[in-house]
């Protein structure tokens, strides 16, 4: 299928830059009106499939049933991607700091962190954190993150600190 799609907008391109060189070439002859004609045609038909294409895929291929099977494993697929929640749960966890200066955060989480079901997740990890006054301190965290599939957004609802 998608061959099909890629040699009709070759075609279409073809079309459209054939009938340009014909239809935009500086001849003021008798014999070049029909050129001319001929050049429009052509582009009249590739952008007519140009547009064909746009059309095909705005309401038919996206609309299809394999395109919401695909939309729903991709949703599947972050909705049990730790690593993916723990990325996005770091602004909410740097704003619950105000009184640090520096937080940073480890490459990955702790193995406790886990997907809980319905899209939220239990992150557990360790950041290093600088106060303004004192030096650096360990604090570990456990937030609860949840992916919102229909706006397509992350929300921390709750950080906790454990130490």
């Amino acid at each position: 299928m998608l061959w099909l799609v890629i040699a009709i907008a070759v075609v279409a391109v073809v079309l459209l830059v054939k009938g340009g060189t014909w239809y935009f070439r500086e001849d003021t002859s008798a014999d070049y009106a029909p050129t001319k004609r001929k050049g429009a045609y052509f582009i009249a038909v590739g952008a007519v499939l140009l547009l064909s294409l746009a059309f095909w895929n705005e309401f038919v291929y996206k609309k299809s049933q394999s395109a919401q099977d695909r939309e729903e494993k991709r949703i599947a697929a972050i909705c049990t991607d730790v690593v993916r929640a723990f990325n996005k749960t770091q602004i909410g966890v740097e704003a619950s700091l105000p009184e640090m200066k520096l937080v940073q955060f480890p490459f990955l989480p702790k193995t406790a962190s886990k997907p809980l079901g319905n899209c939220q997740f239990s992150i557990v990890a360790t950041v290093e954190a600088s106060h303004r006054t004192d030096g650096t301190h360990s604090k570990t965290y456990d937030a609860l993150v949840e992916f919102d599939p229909q706006h397509e957004r992350w929300l921390v609802h709750q950080v906790d600190w454990l130490n």
